[in-house]
């Protein structure tokens, strides 16, 4: 297998970090020899030098002497690394990467939404008004995709807390990916639309327990959503 020159470092970090992220190299197993992968991908030493360097600046492997690289507990990656995320949505079955990223959401947005009524700038309102405003006027499902990410990212950006922030954009590809996932359910505007409104009132009105109450609503609804629309039965992850 010869890699295209054109960025051989990140095609060659691509290709690795999936194959952990996806168990085709256990935790805790030794990856195979430079020479073993230098024959596989015709790459240079040096090159896997440099990706074994990324990789474990993921947090994915370590590397010692005598010993080789092995792949690090998956508790020592680093789980909101754009990559290592985008990675764990292509390997995980739907359904267990729809169950983590809720129970994700349901833990901070609720509490991101209390903050941002307490704490917004008026910009911030402005902002997120805005966008739910260009959710009201979206004509298609795939017109309503940015204007939900950016009331999501904005009442984020709102609590003040640079942490929250940075956690919402880390996590920016994954909340794409569930939208378009409840997206698929045939009244998902109709649906999505007095969710959002609720929350964006209680924000706007700076009822903190009003708008920790209503993400958690639109949160339950948006998983149930996804269930309907994928045949689940809840039953079986109970």
């Amino acid at each position: 297998m010869s890699l295209k020159p054109r960025n051989l470092t990140e095609q060659l970090v691509e290709t690795l970090g999936l194959r952990i992220v996806s168990g085709d190299y256990p935790v805790g197993d030794r990856l195979p020899s430079e020479q073993y992968f230098g024959e596989e991908f015709d790459v240079s030493r040096p090159i896997l030098r440099e990706v074994t360097k990324v990789l474990m600046a993921k947090g994915l492997v370590e590397s010692r002497s005598r010993v080789g690289t092995t792949v690090r507990a998956r508790e020592n990656w680093s789980m909101l690394d754009p990559d290592v995320l985008r990675w764990t949505i292509q390997s995980l079955p739907e359904q267990d990467f729809i169950d983590s990223l809720f129970d994700t959401r349901m833990v901070y947005e609720p509490g991101a939404a209390a903050l941002a009524a307490r704490n917004a700038s008026e910009e911030d309102l402005v902002r997120i008004r805005s966008a739910y405003e260009a959710m009201e006027e979206a004509d298609t499902t795939s017109d309503l995709m940015d204007p939900d990410l950016e009331f999501h990212q904005a009442i984020v950006d709102a609590t003040q807390n640079p942490f929250l922030a940075h956690i919402g954009r880390t996590l920016y590809n994954a909340l794409k990916y569930s939208i378009e996932l409840t997206s698929r359910h045939p009244h998902t505007h109709d649906l999505s639309l007095p969710r959002h409104k609720a929350v964006c009132d209680a924000i706007l009105k700076r009822d903190s327990a009003g708008a920790a109450r209503t993400m958690q609503i639109l949160l339950e609804e948006s998983r149930r959503d996804f269930v309907h629309v994928a045949g689940i039965d809840e039953t079986d992850h109970q």
